[in-house]
This record gives C-alpha cells, sequence and structure tokens, in this order.
C-alpha cells in the first residue's frame, strides 16, 4: 500500500477532501497553525482516519543554536539525510522565521556561505512548511520566551524561484486563512532574480517580492553574483510588471561590502537604476555578515549611512538594518551545512 501523502504539504482543500468534510481539515489545521500535533488533538477515531489520510512527519530538529541578541538557529532534518536551517528573529512584540527553499543554493553569491554549498536539492512545499510549523512549535515551547509569529520571509538557504513548483504550493498553504492563515502582507520572498520569466511568474503569488540585487551595475553584479545571466534593466523591467500588476512596493536588498559597492557611484547606480519605477520602491541595505572563508568585510559605518543618506536624498525610502544572530552563524550569508559552519 502506498504511503499516503505528507500532511504538511496538502492544502485545506485537498485535506478535506481525504478526510470526508471541511470540518475535519479545519480541526487539524488549528493544531498545525499552533505548532502542535494534531494527533494529539483529535479524537482516537479521528486520529486513525488522519493515519490513513496523509502522513505527519514534522521535520526533526538536529540542532538548535540561540545567539546573545536572541535569534535562533534550527537545524532542521529533511529526507534523504539531508539537512536544511531556518531562524527564529525575535523583536519586541514580534517573531520573523526565515526559511529555507532549497539544501543549498545554486547561485553562488561571492558574498554567501550557501553559495559554496552548490545545490544539493530542493525542498518540496511539506519541508518548506514544515519549518514554519517548526518554528511555531519553538514559540509554543518557548513558553512567552519569543514572541508571535508575525512574518515569514523566504530568504534563507536556496533560491525561490529555482524551486517555483514547491514555493508556489507552500505559499498557498501558508496564507490560506483555513490553513495556516499567514497574512500575505506578512510574507515576503527574496529573489536573486534568475531571470526576467522567472520574475514574471510570481505575478499571482502571495505576499511581497524582495530584489537581491547588491549592485546596479551589471559588470559588478557578475563579479558578485557569478550566475547572472540577465542585464538588471531587464529583471527591472520585469520587476515593474509585477509590482504594477499586484499594486505593491518592490523591496530591494543590497548586501554592502566594504570598499565593493558602498561608495557614493553605486548609490547613484541603484537610484537611476529603480528612477521612475512604477510602485514604491524601499532600500534595504545590510553591511554583510562576515562568513568563515569569505574575503569580504562589511561596509564601514560612515560609508553606509552615506549610502543610505544619497537614496534618501533621491526620494527613497532606505532603511539601514542591524545584523542579527551573527555570534550564532544565524545571519544572512551566514546558513549553511558545512564541516565547522552549522
Amino acid at each position: 500500500m502506498a504511503r499516503p501523502p505528507p500532511l504538511l504539504g496538502l492544502t485545506p482543500d485537498a485535506l478535506a477532501e481525504r478526510l470526508g468534510g471541511p470540518g475535519r481539515a479545519r480541526a487539524v489545521f488549528r493544531a498545525l497553525a499552533a505548532g502542535a500535533d494534531p494527533r494529539a488533538e483529535l479524537t482516537p477515531k479521528a486520529s486513525l482516519r488522519l493515519a490513513e489520510a496523509a502522513t505527519f512527519a514534522p521535520l526533526p530538529i538536529q540542532a538548535r543554536a540561540v545567539a546573545s541578541d536572541g535569534t535562533t538557529k534550527l537545524l532542521l532534518s529533511v529526507d534523504e539525510g539531508h539537512a536544511v536551517e531556518c531562524v527564529l528573529i525575535p523583536e519586541r512584540d514580534r517573531t520573523t522565521l526565515c526559511v529555507s527553499s532549497q539544501v543549498g543554493c545554486r547561485r553562488g553569491c561571492r558574498f554567501c556561505l550557501t553559495g559554496t554549498m552548490g545545490l544539493v536539492r530542493s525542498l518540496g512545499a511539506h519541508e518548506i512548511v514544515g519549518q514554519v510549523h517548526a518554528g511555531l512549535a519553538a514559540i509554543a515551547a518557548a513558553d512567552g520566551a519569543l514572541p508571535p509569529l508575525r512574518n515569514v520571509v523566504l530568504m534563507g538557504m536556496g533560491e525561490p524561484l529555482d524551486n517555483p513548483v514547491a514555493v508556489e504550493a507552500a505559499l498557498a498553504i501558508l496564507t490560506d486563512h483555513r490553513g495556516f492563515g499567514l497574512a500575505p502582507r506578512h510574507l515576503t520572498v527574496s529573489t536573486v532574480a534568475p531571470s526576467p520569466a522567472a520574475v514574471r511568474r510570481a505575478t499571482a503569488w502571495p505576499g511581497h517580492l524582495a530584489w537581491s540585487l547588491h549592485a546596479a551595475d551589471d559588470a559588478l553584479r557578475s563579479a558578485l553574483v557569478p550566475t547572472a545571466r540577465f542585464a538588471v534593466a531587464a529583471l527591472r523591467d520585469a520587476f515593474a510588471e509585477v509590482c504594477a500588476a499586484r499594486g505593491q512596493p518592490l523591496f530591494v536588498e543590497l548586501t554592502l561590502l566594504d570598499e565593493v559597492n558602498d561608495g557614493d557611484a553605486h548609490a547613484d547606480a541603484a537610484a537611476a537604476l529603480l528612477a521612475g519605477f512604477p510602485t514604491e520602491v524601499r532600500f534595504n541595505l545590510l553591511p554583510v555578515n562576515p562568513a568563515p572563508g569569505l574575503p569580504f568585510r562589511p561596509a564601514a559605518p560612515e560609508r553606509a549611512a552615506a549610502f543610505q543618506a544619497r537614496l534618501i536624498e533621491r526620494g527613497f525610502f532606505a532603511s539601514l538594518r542591524r545584523p542579527r544572530g551573527q555570534d550564532a552563524r544565524a545571519a544572512c550569508g551566514q546558513l549553511a551545512i558545512l564541516p565547522g559552519a552549522a
């Protein structure tokens, strides 16, 4: 007999069909959205029915690392003996969960430790959703030490647009009000933008898009993102179509590397590239987080501040993000399953 499909990869409609009614599916998703084991919340008869309809296999935690600022990195087991990392980032009244879409990444960004892994494999929808369930379970187990989950960002290991089928399915489950009930405005998909076609494919996806641009000059961007194959102007035009169709702002991420892409000319080029964009553009600036074996240093504070001020002078919103979780190797660009890097 074939094994039932993964519970965490089923939509509410699909689960309702397998269980014989939407009410039964709602009871299961109420437990999942609380980070709980639904089998413990059901009657024995309902639990047996669920076991026949779907396989509940939460992602086991292999390891946990807690940084001095409270940022918590979870190393989770997935199928085939692989593992993936996700990160809980607490603020005063809310927690943001950073999840992965792949084991490793084939984009090879020079300043990102994940890129040194190459692509091991893409995750299934149930493994992406499984990270959210694991994060919710960790928050529940913290008994108030971690604020409630509010935001989910696909900014961990992997390139979401290189795994579009699974990512799209996971987003549908996470944002369905009968499922995990995550508000689309609290969901962000971050992409290096492999191609204009890949960007346009995300037009109907819920949530916001964030473009990992890093440099508005094609030659410099190709040096930093060696798999880049399309001009930034063509990628910008694709984002413009998508954001205009969605009526949403574009988030633009710039990882600032000391004396590499953090000068006045680089800020001016970014401003010129996005001038006249059909919706609001919001820049997120992040001095690179150091990673073992990688040569880049974070932009000096005065250069990062000058970069931010230059964008603001040109009418853009620009925030300068502070690093989170560096001492647990849980910060942006530090996630990897490598000897000594987990």
